[in-house]
């Protein structure tokens, strides 16, 4: 056991037995085990996505296998880095984290391949806990609940004539870094467009109910950079 320990710290030192290679695939399977949980626990409710952290547990071990075998064959090696330079995704990848967890699961199925079990767990525990720092940590509110978006609206020429200010300063108090981006007007209708950097409150209908008070408007729309939340 021992020296066990001592070849999995060494790096490339552990031999290619079937011991070695049981170990590799162990560990593997654990590993993308390991980053489908992540995905799962910290970017499953977002509004879209191709569920692809189910294909961690069949890409992990497959990618450990393949490094493997690139190991023991230079021909075979460059016949299949020559195969996999044509590889194309027929999907697309739809969120950003997909990329991210990608290159997590592909840069640690390599780091096993080539026995460097440590630097693989090391791996894995930072980004853990740089992804809990973020979610749940002081700048939670900063990153994660930061909603920019777009505001349209639509209103009458004549009342946009009297209370736009009005509606400026109202806006202005629920929406932060607002600015208006675009005004034009059509057989009586004035449509707004407005940016907004940060969006505080969540009921929409409250904000709707305060505008329409105020000022009478016929269509009040809200568009979100981000769909989705990163809880």
């Amino acid at each position: 056991m021992q020296k066990l320990l001592e070849q999995l710290t060494a790096g490339a030192s552990l031999s290619l037995e079937l011991g070695g290679f049981l170990l590799c695939m162990l560990a593997s399977v654990a590993a993308a085990l390991a980053a489908e949980f992540m995905y799962e626990l910290f970017y499953e409710q977002r509004a879209t996505g191709s569920q692809i952290q189910k294909s961690f547990l069949l890409v992990g071990p497959s990618i450990t296998f393949l490094f493997i075998c690139i190991q023991l064959s230079l021909p075979l090696s460059l016949g299949l880095l020559g195969a996999l330079s044509i590889i194309r995704f027929r999907t697309p990848v739809k969120e950003p984290e997909e990329i991210g967890f990608l290159m997590l699961l592909i840069a640690g199925s390599i780091g096993l391949a080539t026995f460097n079990f440590l630097f693989v767990l090391l791996l894995y525990a930072v980004i853990f806990v740089l992804l809990t720092i973020r979610h749940w940590g002081p700048l939670r509110r900063r990153w994660i609940n930061r909603r920019s978006g777009v505001l349209l609206l639509n209103l009458d020429d004549d009342t946009y004539a009297r209370q736009g200010a009005a509606l400026a300063e109202l806006l202005g108090r629920h929406f932060r870094g607002l600015r208006l981006e675009s005004i034009a007007s059509v057989e009586g209708t004035t449509s707004l467009h407005y940016a907004f950097a940060h969006a505080p409150s969540d009921n929409w209908s409250e904000i709707q109910q305060a505008i329409r008070r105020e000022v009478p408007c016929r269509k009040i729309n809200v568009f979100f950079s981000s769909p989705g939340s990163l809880v």
